[in-house]
């Protein structure tokens, strides 16, 4: 009887963690050097650049949109850190395609790059104004027209 009893609760347990939706995020190197990273759930994909090597990732949802916030590893302790050790250089915002539409040509909406549209959903891309001084170098317009032309919504 207790067999039983032990079976019942172990196949519940087993049942309950498959019928859990997980989000598929991909990680791996890109042919040039750089870091494909593909969220299957929010429907995009980005190759990052070499230089974003050790980078992090941070998932923050509003009402009307979802961020995908990339960190950076920086030794800039003067720097405006919201996770220790690191910078924010991207953050992909998806907006609800009626969110978007009410700041579009406002001064908000001119801090993202909008790289395209998708099943009522607006893709967008904001980098950071200001690099921590050891990114001074590293950081550069074609490092940041490469990750927009590498930006796939899927």
């Amino acid at each position: 009887m207790k067999r039983i009893f032990l079976f019942f609760i172990i196949l519940i347990f087993v049942l309950a963690g498959c019928g859990q939706k997980k989000e598929a995020i991909t990680d791996r190197p890109a042919g040039n050097g750089g870091f494909y990273y593909q969220n299957k759930g929010l429907g995009f994909a980005v190759t990052l650049p070499p230089e974003f090597l050790y980078y992090q990732t941070q998932r923050k949802k509003s009402g009307d949109f979802t961020d995908i916030e990339f960190f950076v590893p920086t030794s800039d302790t003067g720097y405006r850190q919201e996770v220790p050790g690191y910078g924010k250089p991207i953050v992909v915002r998806i907006f609800k395609k009626e969110a978007w539409e009410k700041i579009d040509g406002t001064d908000e909406a001119s801090d993202y790059n909008k790289v395209g549209e998708k099943n009522g959903k607006v893709y967008t891309v904001k980098f950071w104004k200001d690099a921590p001084r050891d990114w001074s170098d590293k950081w550069t317009d074609d490092m940041k027209k490469k990750i927009l032309d590498f930006f796939e919504i899927k």
